[in-house]
């Protein structure tokens, strides 16, 4: 009996070391899991780590690479889709200075609503105005529209001075045969002339491609004229020479200078300005913005007492109409 019973003890120490092994190793795993350093799936990583700007670990800057390159690609895509309309856009503005028949002028549109801001703050006189007819009038120059164009189209001179220039407001239908608000800078002395002339010519929807004042060009005139734009005042000289022009003293006035150019024969050899417009030299050219002899433009100045370039023999100026007051 003795021997028997002798395993008992040696049984209850192995069964408890058993017992405690296993809580040990309970233990071991309980606090393996709630161990905040280890992730519970190391194989997932939580996207909202990848997207917080907030986070620059660079743990995450691989996957963040990743997406960056995925959107840096939809953007390469989408800027590779605005490059391509640049470029189309640029093809069509090379285009203007092409030497072909279908070649167009540089496209500076502004829409009616752009005009009408644009001739509220240029001028905005308003209680000297003197109305035509609706949307046709003539104001003296206002302390807003005198700081606007002072340095650029305007200098201090002995020539002329700025009450003896009138702001006018005019109506006209564009190439597309849309309704525009025009704006010119002119003498005192053909104002009126000027606001029957354009009246008559918007009565008969007469195409001008836009009339701004040339201060939108910072008063060059080539950038004016290869844009296409009507426009009367600039105090400045005949180009090439050290004459006055009609312009400086607000007398003459540029009708759709890239239909109509401007052509000199310095040396004996033919130039024809502004650039691109060549193909309008050629007066056989049948494009519906060409002032010719007789039309409804040429024949509303000439009524009105002013003479036409085209009809010069030394140069021909086809967009160019002036008046001389004694």
């Amino acid at each position: 009996m003795h021997r028997k019973h002798s395993f008992l003890p040696l049984i209850h120490i192995l069964l408890l070391l058993l017992i405690l092994i296993c809580i040990i190793l309970m233990l071991y795993g309980y606090t393996k899991q709630t161990d905040p350093s280890t992730p519970a799936h190391p194989e997932q990583t939580d996207i909202t780590d990848i997207t917080d700007p907030s986070d620059t670990s660079t743990e995450t800057a691989p996957i963040q690479s990743d997406i960056t390159t995925d959107a840096q690609e939809t953007q390469h895509t989408k800027t590779g889709t605005q490059t391509s309309d640049l470029q189309e856009e640029s093809a069509r503005e090379k285009a203007a200075t092409a030497l072909k028949p279908d070649t167009e002028p540089g496209n500076t549109e502004i829409t009616e609503q752009e005009a009408t801001d644009m001739t509220q703050t240029s001028n905005g006189a308003g209680m000297d105005r003197i109305t035509y007819r609706d949307g046709f009038y003539q104001e003296t120059l206002s302390d807003t529209l005198i700081e606007r164009i002072t340095g650029s189209s305007y200098h201090e001179n002995d020539d002329i001075s700025l009450d003896q220039l009138r702001f006018l407001h005019v109506l006209y239908y564009d190439f597309n045969n849309e309704i525009k608000d025009g704006e010119l800078i002119c003498n005192k002395q053909i104002a009126d002339d000027l606001l029957e002339i354009f009246s008559t010519l918007y009565d008969n929807a007469y195409q001008i491609d836009k009339i701004q004042l040339i201060d939108v060009y910072d008063a060059d005139d080539d950038l004016s004229c290869a844009d296409d734009n009507t426009a009367c005042f600039n105090y400045r000289v005949v180009a090439g020479s050290t004459t006055l022009s009609k312009h400086a003293l607000g007398m003459a006035i540029d009708i759709n200078p890239f239909y109509n150019p401007y052509v000199t024969y310095p040396d004996g050899k033919e130039r024809i300005s502004p650039a691109g417009s060549e193909v309008y030299a050629d007066r056989s050219n049948d494009n519906p913005h060409m002032i010719r002899k007789g039309d409804l433009c040429y024949q509303l100045f000439i009524d009105h007492g002013f003479t036409w370039g085209g009809e010069w023999k030394s140069l021909k100026d086809y967009q160019h109409f002036q008046k001389v007051i004694n």
